[in-house]
């Protein structure tokens, strides 16, 4: 909560704008200290260190002979004053005067002296020129403490006299007393208890009410010219800035109510009219809250400290101040040279604080209130001035450290939010009452009481399990839910608001004058329908609403709030709110990635609610995806994917079973990890495995390695016992290992780190070769201790003092050593030994392993627990040299046998994993698999069609077990080993892992791959003698798709594999083994290959999938707010054909919507009925035998979702006429692309099913001729018996399609609505004809204006996005049948070759304003030259392999069909290329190879026709030429450019699209070099110099141009600034806040330039070049842009925004930049002011106009948004200043006129505050609006 208050007080205090001043060190020699112990300040005398005492005794001198003048001095004034007893004359200020007598203060030496009237003169001011030598004032921000101890502090003083000490220089009293911090001196005294920090705001006030003289704060730079040159080491802002805060502290902190009594302590004040009180009270909570808070945070700066990355801070922080305690703080300011200034809550001041220490608040501290509340004396407006004399007094009292006492709380007024106390010197105590905090409070209380009766209708109490819909998101910490068991309720509801408020007229039921709380129905204007809410801020025109059945708040006009039927309120609400259990965010703050991620994880699936705990106003919960294949809950996924951190610091622990207390009995094993990758640990005694699940800091654990069954290994053996019990190291880790040891050794070497009791892992010192190793204590006896070596696996006893305690960086690293065991796979052959291995066994053993060395690789079979052991990996050791193992090797030389199951001594072994088998599958082998689980596009499980018998006996045995252990529960069991029940009710072999959720269990079926979350009355773990179903190998084998991607998920991909090979009996050849045991496979169904299908799908999907745009930065909410749930289909396998029994797939998932478009929070609802459905895969060969019904009518479609005002994005899909054409909403791609795929996947062909009889409007599939794929059409009526004219009702158009080619379409297409959408023009008389439109529209994005509907068409008006858009070659447009227009439907398989260049048609198109990196391939004479594209660089590449695959198309040409204009293909070097034939002359011809821009004359030789494939790809070399508009065309001019393109080809340019010249067929660019245009480079030289930039190779080289770059801008933003040089609304300069520091430092070191500068050199002398220039006008060294450079040389200041003009002969005063001065970007922004044009006829502004807009914007804080960058130069921007547009000011005034109507009235609307949304866009409520008021 009090973290969101600050969020949202920070929004209200950023039109503030806090200028920072530099504070400039004081070097100083301390010749002086004293104390007042009644003032409690210090003052001090010292000397600068930087004086010449030569220049001071040369002075005493002079002084002595000058002659002196007798004069009147007064107080403050200099003097020259004579010693008596010296009889020397010296420098003195009057201090003093009574009557004859004066203090003179000497002020070379620092004493004072006594003196009559007749021994005091005045003098020459030549002697004063030098300053004084001795400098006094007081010590800053530090407070001597009355207890503190006289003479220590005496003693300290005295210490100091002589020494340096560094200072800045807070403000000055009169007659140059400075007030000095001195950082050193005043740590000392708070160290040493002597003194007290205070705040610089407080101090200075405090100095002004002791002094009662005016300070002067140092916000300049000190004249003294002895003073060092400042550096700005520290800042200071202006002390009215801590006032802004008020709002934060007075709305965060206690709430005191009138007439309170209480004694408070004054920690910061400002002024009389605001200072921060704290209760006397509080000072202990204070005082543990700032211990709790050094615990935590000196800990993390240990950790910091060994951190190469700094940690990303929010706006609550941890902070210590500079008496060295921790605070809680508010960062509202960047960092300015490493420190930043920080609020102290609990005290209400400002402070400077270096970065370091400055950490993150801890959760627990955010709850705890603020201590400090502002006041102000209520006396300030009366007229008892002896009662504000001794209020004063108080406040004085309580700034030295007093503890006072409020009198009482005055009456606030209205919108107050000071407290007002009075004052007084005693009075009793009294108990502090607050008031109601305001609106948020107001709305929480009723949340809270809402959300009681919620948690009660829905029976939800902690560690409730019930499946739900995430409806809302802000973060994870905020979020709101609603439960499936009300979903159907909630519906009804809905449905009942939308038919009463349908019948309320706009105007009636209005709620009038809501209150805070108030209940009530408001509209959502996404969707403009009624829902229920709760007012929670009230605004001048409308209300901020709560939807409680949502949980978003959004702004709603007061028209649009009404009262609530008391049948509606009487519900409780169906949102819930909630937070996610354990998690934090990375940066204190969510950030947007974060939330969407979390977003994404969550949104429209069914989810497992787990209730962990519950809080006021919200419940603590934790997530599962219901049927998720993965076992990691939500919160985990969020951790393990970066997104969000775990939370250690709060009590609430997540359930888990078998959560037992941790045993004080050593471990015998450090650590195992089960089958799932879990890390356990076993007890000595029990050898129970259990979880440790404390989630407190633990001690330093080892972490343990994930070994698997299945995994394949090279090893070696660490330690070998014998066949039965051995340890090995994988060999990849060994490098980590050795350096590991190797750190270790070097830090315990010099290191000692005592071991604390109750420490298992640390590093012991081995007496066997005096090395350390990282150890495990599993004994400790006498002194003696048992160790296990954790990454050798060998046991040694050691002393206890050879112990050291393990620092946690070497922990990192896994416990590198796993015990193995070959004790499933053999035993011994000679039993009369109680089954112990012979010696002969044992070195067998180890001679294998020895002659293995670096060959030696383990397979992990199974996974067992064994007695007085823990978990041992059974593995077959084998040597891939020999392809020997060593248990054939023990079983061939007679020293083992094979085990049977039978033999197991059960009460010693047990599994802990079901057994692995590769089934002796090689790469190159080929087997029958059926297909039981699809996991993604590239990984699935499969069953061997050989193993058909084994399972057949598997599930018989498991249904006679199932039924046993139904019976008796008397049977030891195998944890973790399971049988469960499917949704088929049958039983199947799983592996239990626990969940979140004490009800539930995840269950991963081994025979069939998928994974199900069951409840644990449908488990039962199997018992340790049920040998067949414990040690029958698992029989899904996982297998990988081979050169399958795995880059990007595809769902559409996923969803056709799983309709091609699931359930299916397909061929797989064995490509390779993977080391974690799956294998990389092919498949094959009959002669189609899976794989080729599964990557030719991959590669169309991605190169269809293109980035959309949006078309506002603001967040919007789905338009369809009910809720997409997404209903786990169950997946029943059918019986198989080869098989003779029955089995379930396990396999659960999502069907995959695109509903969802925006990447913001959105507010859903469920669907009518969202009841979870059974869909049946059948077998595609065979075909369902219903009866034939009706076909479904057009009427039964959903209405596409727009309505009168929306605006969006679109495409022209089809065009009649102006009159009539439909078009495609860009958000709709991605579903129409999903669409086309899913209804030519070959499992749905094969499914189709043909019409009977069709009638006039039916909904059916029919197939386009020309591409031959499937459609959704409407029949629109018969021609002839057997042909039907349809409508294409995604798309628009029209064609005759024969009935062979119509078929019925499936349900499930008719809950999408149509995607083309027939509209007509607004204003037809843009366009001449039609074909004008269409040449205009033709793939071209579109922002589409729906203005109304009339009939079944809408009229819009169209904006061409993006300007002039021209395909380099576009494709023809057919009208009269479906357009091929629509790139975005494609065929079922393209053709290899389109598929390669299947973006190549938007890869090479340009749109005017476009900036382009292409390569310069020929120049022609006449200046046109072509240029190739760098973005198509690829896409080239590919052209040769395209024509070759084309080549059998094109046929061959005779030489007579050889004509100007032909396109062909013409071989040269052996290679064919595309080619233009320009003229023909009898055996030669001259061709334009159109890919590479180059024209040549060649023989007539072999030519061939381009076929239509390569006809369409667009040409690759791009026709351009210099836009010349306003430039000399002369020849000389041409000559010059044509020299210098030339010098640039086959170099890389950047070039301007300005516009395409359709008479030319070329486009007119601009070229830019350098980020400058190259032709105003070379035409704006002077005329002297164009012709030596003409001869030779042209003076185009700017490789050493200086350029001074903008400070980037974000699009739309809005950023608070300054306006600068304002001439007119086309011509002024801003300057950003955030640049202020920029500025400040370009300033300081334009001022310490060296005396010499280097001239700016003759080359750079063109526009854009920048350079330094002494300034008539600033009197100063300025940096300058270079504007223009002829006769007159002008030069822009940057960093001013005005030029100043300079002759062509003065051009040496240019001079060149520092490089330092370079790197910094310009501080001003050139901007034009958008949308308003000047009133005149003329188009000039007027003078009046200028004035107008001059005054709107001078020493006004303005909010800038930049909207466009234009001409490389200016800047289109909104202007608010005072909240209110400037465009629209200069418009009511007359001045001008907005260029787009549309524009004027989105200013009009936007003003309104009754529309101004924050998180939509304020257009589309301004649509939606207008559209309820018509």
């Amino acid at each position: 909560m009090l973290l969101w208050i600050f969020h949202k007080c920070t929004v209200d205090t950023t039109t503030y704008i806090f200028t920072p001043c530099a504070l400039w060190p004081l070097a100083l020699k301390i010749t002086h200290l004293d104390w007042n112990p009644d003032a409690t300040l210090i003052h001090f005398q010292g000397q600068y260190l930087s004086i010449c005492e030569l220049d001071y005794n040369i002075l005493q001198v002079e002084i002595q002979s000058t002659p002196k003048t007798k004069a009147a001095v007064d107080i403050g004034e200099f003097c020259v004053v004579e010693d008596l007893t010296s009889g020397h004359w010296y420098r003195g200020r009057v201090q003093n005067r009574k009557e004859d007598m004066f203090d003179v203060f000497l002020i070379d030496h620092g004493n004072v002296l006594s003196v009559d009237i007749t021994h005091i003169y005045s003098c020459s001011n030549d002697l004063f020129i030098l300053p004084p030598k001795i400098v006094c004032g007081f010590l800053a921000n530090v407070l001597l403490l009355q207890s503190c101890s006289l003479s220590l502090v005496e003693e300290y003083f005295s210490r100091l006299l002589g020494s340096s000490v560094t200072g800045y220089i807070q403000a000055f009293l009169p007659h140059k007393i400075l007030l000095l911090e001195a950082p050193d001196i005043n740590s000392h005294l708070v160290r040493h208890g002597f003194g007290r920090h205070v705040d610089t705001d407080t101090f200075l006030l405090m100095v002004e009410m002791l002094t009662e003289v005016p300070l002067k704060q140092s916000m300049e730079p000190i004249p003294d010219l002895l003073i060092e040159k400042p550096r700005g080491q520290e800042f200071c802002f202006k002390p009215s800035s801590l006032q802004e805060y008020e709002k934060i502290m007075s709305f965060c902190g206690s709430k005191l109510s009138c007439g309170t009594h209480t004694k408070v302590r004054v920690t910061a004040a400002v002024s009389p009219g605001l200072f921060y009180c704290q209760m006397a009270s509080m000072e202990t909570d204070l005082l543990e809250m700032s211990k709790k808070l050094a615990a935590v945070c000196e800990d993390r700066t240990k950790e910091r400290s060994q951190k190469t990355e700094p940690e990303n801070l929010g706006l609550l922080c941890s902070v210590k101040d500079k008496d060295e305690k921790w605070y809680r703080g508010f960062v509202p300011f960047l960092p300015v040279n490493s420190q930043v200034r920080v609020l102290f809550i609990d005290y209400g001041f400002f402070e400077f604080v270096k970065v370091e220490n400055i950490h993150r608040l801890p959760p627990d501290f955010y709850s705890a209130p603020i201590m400090a509340f502002p006041c102000s004396l209520s006396c300030l407006s009366g007229q008892d001035e002896a009662f504000k004399t001794q209020q004063l007094s108080f406040l004085k009292a309580g700034l030295l450290g007093g503890v006072l006492d409020n009198d009482h709380i005055k009456e606030l007024e209205h919108n107050q939010e000071l407290q007002e106390p009075r004052v007084k010197s005693e009075s009793v105590f009294k108990t502090e009452k607050f008031s109601p905090q305001g609106g948020c409070l107001y709305y929480e209380t009723f949340m809270a009481e809402e959300l009681n009766k919620t948690l009660k209708a829905e029976e939800v109490e902690v560690n409730s399990v019930f499946v739900g819909y995430v409806v809302y998101v802000e973060n994870p910490t905020h979020f709101w839910i609603r439960t499936q068991k009300r979903n159907d309720e909630f519906e009804e509801l809905m449905t009942e608001i939308a038919d009463h408020f349908r019948q309320v007229k706009l105007e009636e039921d209005v709620l009038l004058n809501p209150e805070l709380g108030t209940l009530c129905c408001a509209v959502h204007e996404e969707d403009m329908n009624f829902y229920r809410g709760v007012v929670t801020h009230t605004l001048e025109h409308g209300a901020e609403v709560l939807f409680i059945d949502f949980g978003n708040i959004e702004k709603v006009p007061h028209v649009l709030i009404k009262k609530i039927p008391d049948a509606f309120a009487s519900k409780s609400a169906f949102a819930i709110c909630c937070s996610l259990v354990k998690v934090l965010p990375l940066d204190d703050v969510w950030t947007s990635t974060a939330s969407d991620f979390f977003r994404r994880a969550v949104s429209n699936k069914d989810l497992l609610v787990h209730v962990v705990d519950m809080r006021i106003n919200k419940i603590i919960i934790d997530l599962y995806e219901v049927g998720s294949d993965s076992n990691q809950s939500i919160t985990e996924l969020l951790i393990s994917s970066k997104q969000a951190e775990y939370c250690k610091n709060t009590s609430i622990e997540p359930v888990r079973p078998n959560n037992t207390a941790r045993t004080e009995q050593r471990c015998l094993s450090y650590s195992v990890t089960d089958i799932s990758g879990n890390k356990e640990q076993w007890d000595k005694k029990e050898n129970k495995c259990k979880n440790d699940t404390e989630m407190s800091p633990n001690p330093a654990s080892f972490k343990a390695l994930s070994i698997k069954p299945g995994h394949d290994l090279a090893v070696c053996c660490s330690y070998i016992d014998s066949p039965s019990d051995f340890w090995c190291r994988p060999l990849d880790k060994g490098p980590a290992l050795e350096e590991l040891m190797d750190r270790v050794a070097q830090y315990y070497t010099t290191h000692t780190v005592p071991l604390q009791s109750g420490d298992s892992c640390c590093v012991a010192n081995s007496p066997l070769d005096e090395k350390w190793y990282r150890a495990f204590i599993t004994e400790i006896q006498d002194g003696i201790a048992r160790v296990l070596l954790v990454d050798y696996g060998y046991t040694i006893q050691i002393k206890e003092n050879n112990l050291q305690a393990i620092m946690p960086e070497y922990l990192s690293l896994e416990g590198q050593a796993f015990r193995c065991s070959l004790y499933n796979l053999i035993e011994p052959a000679d039993l009369k030994n109680c089954g112990d291995w012979s010696q002969e066994a044992r070195k067998l053993l180890k001679d294998f392993v020895f002659d293995s060395t670096r060959v030696l690789r383990c397979k992990v079979v199974s996974q067992l627990n064994v007695k007085n052991k823990g978990l041992c990996n059974v593995v077959d050791l084998y040597n891939t040299q020999t392809q020997q193992s060593i248990a054939g090797e023990l079983v061939e030389q007679g020293l083992a046998r094979e085990v049977t199951v039978s033999t197991k001594p059960l009460s010693a072994v047990f599994p802990e994993s079901f057994v692995y088998s590769s089934y002796n599958l090689n790469p190159g082998n080929e087997v029958q698999v059926f297909v039981t689980h699809v996991n993604s596009q590239w990984d699935v499980y499969c069953q061997l069609e050989r193993n058909t018998k084994i399972i057949e006996d598997l599930e018989k045995k498991i249904s006679e077990e199932s039924e046993k252990m139904m019976q008796t529960s008397t049977r030891a069991v195998v944890r973790k080993l399971c049988l469960a029940k499917y949704l088929d009710g049958k039983w199947y072999r799983g592996l239990a892992h626990p969940v979140q959720s004490p009800l539930y269990l995840r269950v991963f079926f081994v025979d069939y791959g998928n994974t199900n979350i069951s409840e644990k009355n449908q488990v039962m773990f199997i018992p340790r003698d049920t040998a067949d179903l414990l040690y029958t190998p698992m029989q899904a084998v996982r297998c990988s798709l081979a050169s399958v991607s795995k880059e990007e998920l595809y769902a559409g991909v996923k969803d056709w594999l799983v309709g091609a090979v699931l359930n299916k009996e397909v061929r797989a050849v064995i490509v390779a083994k993977s080391e974690d045991g799956s294998f990389d496979v092919e498949l094959f169904d009959g002669d189609v290959n899976i794989n080729q299908k599964v990557k030719d799908l991959i590669l169309s999907l991605s190169s269809k999938s293109q980035p959309k745009e949006h078309s506002s930065k603001f967040p919007i909410c789905n338009p369809d707010r009910r809720t997409q749930v997404r209903s786990a289909f169950r997946n029943k396998k059918e019986n198989r054909k080869y098989a003779t029994w029955k089995a379930p797939n396990k396999n659960t998932q999502a069907e995959r919507q695109n509903q969802d478009k925006t990447k913001s929070p959105v507010l859903i609802k469920p669907q009518k009925n969202p009841k979870v459905k059974q869909r049946v895969y059948q077998d595609i060969n065979t075909k369902s035998e219903q009866p034939q019904t009706d076909m479904p009518q057009f009427s039964c479609l959903p209405e596409k979702r727009v309505s009168a005002g929306f605006r969006a994005k679109c495409f022209v899909s089809h065009i009649d006429t102006v009159k009539r054409f439909f078009l495609q909403l860009s958000d709709d791609e991605s579903a129409i692309l999903k669409m086309g795929e899913d209804l030519n996947s070959d499992v749905f062909i094969d499914s189709l099913k043909a019409t009977t009889s069709l009638r006039i409007s039916d909904i059916v599939l029919a197939e386009y001729e020309e591409d031959g794929a499937l459609y959704r059409c409407v029949v629109k009526g018969c021609e002839g018996s057997s042909r039907f004219k349809v409508e294409f009702i995604d798309y628009g158009n029209s064609a005759s399609v024969g009935k062979d080619k119509i078929y019925s379409i499936p349900k499930d297409y008719l809950t999408v609505p149509r995607f083309s959408i027939s509209c007509f023009l607004l204003d037809t008389s843009v366009y001449e004809n039609d074909a004008s439109f269409t040449d205009a529209v033709v793939e071209k994005p579109l922002m589409v204006d729906f203005v109304r509907v009339c009939g079944t068409q809408w009229e819009v008006k169209v904006e061409i996005l993006g300007g002039k858009n021209i395909m380099l070659k576009p494709p023809s447009v057919t009208l009269s049948t479906k357009m091929k227009i629509n790139q975005r439907k494609t065929s079922k398989f393209p053709s290899k070759a389109v598929r390669d260049l299947a973006g190549v048609f938007t890869a090479l198109t340009i749109q005017a304003e476009d900036m382009e990196n292409g390569t310069i391939l020929s120049v022609k004479s006449n200046c046109e030259f072509y240029i190739r594209l760098a973005r198509t660089s690829d896409l080239f590449s590919g052209l040769e392999s395209c024509i070759a695959d084309n080549l059998n198309k094109c046929e061959m040409l005779a030489k007579e069909d050889i004509r100007q204009g032909l396109h062909c293909l013409v071989q040269e070097d052996n290679k064919w290329h595309r080619a233009l034939v320009q003229q023909v002359e009898q055996d030669e011809c001259q061709v334009l190879f159109v890919d590479q821009g180059i024209t040549e004359d060649i023989l007539i030789g072999p030519f061939r026709r381009q076929c239509s494939e390569l006809s369409e790809i667009p040409s690759f070399a791009v026709l351009c030429k210099l836009n010349c508009l306003g430039f000399s065309e002369s020849m000389d001019a041409n000559r010059l450019w044509n020299q210098t393109l030339a010098s640039l080809t086959g170099k890389e340019v950047k070039l301007l699209f300005v516009h395409y010249s359709e008479a030319d067929k070329l486009w007119m660019v601009e070229l830019v070099k350098n980020e400058l245009f190259l032709i105003q480079q070379i035409t704006n030289l002077p005329q002297d110099h164009q012709h030596e930039a003409s001869v030779g190779e042209p003076n185009t080289d700017t490789s050493s141009l200086q350029q001074l770059p903008f400070a980037p801008v974000d699009t739309d933003k809005a950023y608070f600034g300054f306006a600068a040089a304002v001439t007119t609304p086309f011509e002024f300069c801003v300057v950003l806040e955030d640049l202020l520091l920029i500025m400040t430092k370009v300033s300081m070191m334009l001022d310490d330039l060296p005396g010499q500068v280097s001239p700016l050199p003759e080359a750079h002398l063109i526009p854009g070049a920048c350079c330094l220039l002494k300034s008539d006008s600033k009197n100063k060294w300025c940096r300058a842009e270079i504007v223009n450079a002829d006769a007159t040389v002008v030069v822009n200041l940057v960093d001013y925004g005005h030029c100043e003009c300079l002759s062509y002969k003065d051009r040496s005063k240019l001079k060149r930049l520092p490089e330092e001065l370079m790197n910094l970007p310009k501080v001003t922004y050139p901007c034009v002011l958008r949308g308003v044009k000047p009133v005149g006829v003329d188009g000039q502004w007027t003078d009046d106009a200028a004035l107008f807009f001059q005054q709107s914007l001078y020493q006004k804080n303005l909010q800038i948004l930049f909207r466009e960058f234009v001409s490389n130069i200016h800047w289109k921007v909104d202007i608010l200043a005072a909240g209110v547009y400037v465009a629209k000011e200069l418009v009511d005034a007359g001045h001008a006129s907005y260029v787009d109507a549309m524009l004027g009235l989105r200013y009009v609307l936007i003003m309104n505050p009754r529309f101004v949304y924050i998180s939509v866009s304020p257009f589309s409520l301004f649509t939606n609006c207008i559209e309820f008021y018509m």
